[in-house]
């Protein structure tokens, strides 16, 4: 039976209980010769020589909570070493979980930790956690920024109350009766087993529905009012290989995935520069829509922009960055000519059809600003 000097994130109890699978009955208690920062890579703790801890320690732990605990410290690179830490009974044998990464010189804090990224981290500690028997630590520390871009977009999901001028209100609640996961990495196929209410007045009975779970993202299509052209990438695309597409290079707004913590505002900006090029301000964005692109098998919202921006004749080229294997083609193509893809089909990408449409229906207004 083995007890653990908490320090950091697992002082929150409902962190710690997810992971152990338990309920876990801790005791204040301090670690000497150590203090605890924020990690010089991002908001995380870490010990660091110096100072004293203040902490927890927990009570004796069973063989299965103590399994899952090591589980999701090693898969995010936290190793358990032997400690003494003083609590009011006096000194006590623990271990504690301790990275090799270095501090930034500044405190870290739990409840500010919980109010920025709590929610979130629950959510992608319970996918974590799934993955134990299933996938190595080192698979699951490098899907960690997948994990928690995804538990973002719930959250972002969550948070979005949309108008409801048609249909009124919900005919009741959903009954969820199981949830599977039979795959979860880039992406996450899902089965979802539910009871929901009929518009007549009785129940569904149960049903099932598979889906794909994906990240949020952002598109922003860039258009220059006075030379009146856009700027669209081209890429292959899987999902047009998947259905034999002869011509599977699409052409897009540039995109990207919204990451852990940030805007689709920012990442459209961010993926301007990535895909195009392009350095706009943040007052150059206007939203075009935000929808869920195909909600039947798709769990995943897009919020789409497009962007005033200085297109010259030596903007385009080849983009991409290498490490995301990113092979990106950037074209300059006159607004009418792009308009008329869309009749043509040669316009194939949902929110490349949005982003024009929405341009030609406010070019003359933004043209005038």
């Amino acid at each position: 039976m083995s007890r653990l000097f908490l320090f950091g994130t697992l002082r929150w109890p409902d962190l710690l209980e997810l992971i152990a699978g338990e309920p876990v009955a801790t005791t204040p208690a301090t670690l000497p010769g150590w203090s605890v920062e924020r990690a010089a890579d991002g908001d995380w703790p870490v010990l660091v020589p110096g100072g004293v801890a203040e902490g927890l320690l927990t009570g004796p732990l069973g063989r299965e909570a103590r399994a899952r605990l090591d589980w999701y410290e090693t898969a995010f690179g936290y190793r358990a070493e032997a400690v003494e830490v003083e609590t009011a009974e006096g000194a006590a044998a623990a271990e504690v979980y301790r990275a090799g990464t270095s501090g930034s010189g500044e405190g870290w804090s739990l409840d500010p930790w919980i109010a920025r990224h709590g929610a979130r981290t629950a959510l992608a500690a319970e996918e974590a956690m799934r993955a134990r028997g299933r996938k190595s630590p080192e698979e699951v520390q490098a899907l960690r920024p997948v994990m928690h871009a995804r538990a973002h977009g719930i959250l972002m999901g969550h948070a979005w109350h949309r108008p409801v001028t048609v249909g009124g209100k919900p005919p009741g609640p959903v009954e969820v009766l199981d949830v599977g996961y039979p795959y979860e990495g880039f992406h996450r196929v899902e089965e979802w087993h539910l009871d929901h209410p009929r518009f007549d007045g009785t129940r569904s009975g149960p049903i099932r529905r598979a889906l794909s779970h994906v990240t949020n993202a952002a598109t922003v299509l860039p258009w220059d009012p006075v030379r009146d052209r856009v700027l669209m990438v081209e890429q292959i695309r899987i999902g047009a290989l998947a259905k034999h597409d002869p011509h599977p290079w699409m052409l897009e707004p540039v995109a990207g995935l919204i990451d852990a913590g940030d805007t689709a505002e920012a990442t459209a900006l961010r993926e301007l520069q990535e895909e195009a090029g392009l350095e706009v301000a943040a007052e150059a964005l206007h939203h075009v829509a935000t929808y869920y692109p195909s909600p039947g098998g798709l769990a995943q919202i897009i919020c789409s922009f497009v962007a005033v921006a200085d297109l010259p004749d030596g903007a385009g080229g080849l983009h991409g960055l290498d490490h995301e294997a990113e092979d990106i083609r950037a074209h300059l193509v006159p607004f009418g000519d792009a308009l008329a893809m869309i009749d043509s089909t040669e316009a194939a990408n949902a929110p490349l059809i949005l982003s024009l449409q929405w341009i030609a229906l406010h070019r003359e207004r933004l043209k005038a600003i």
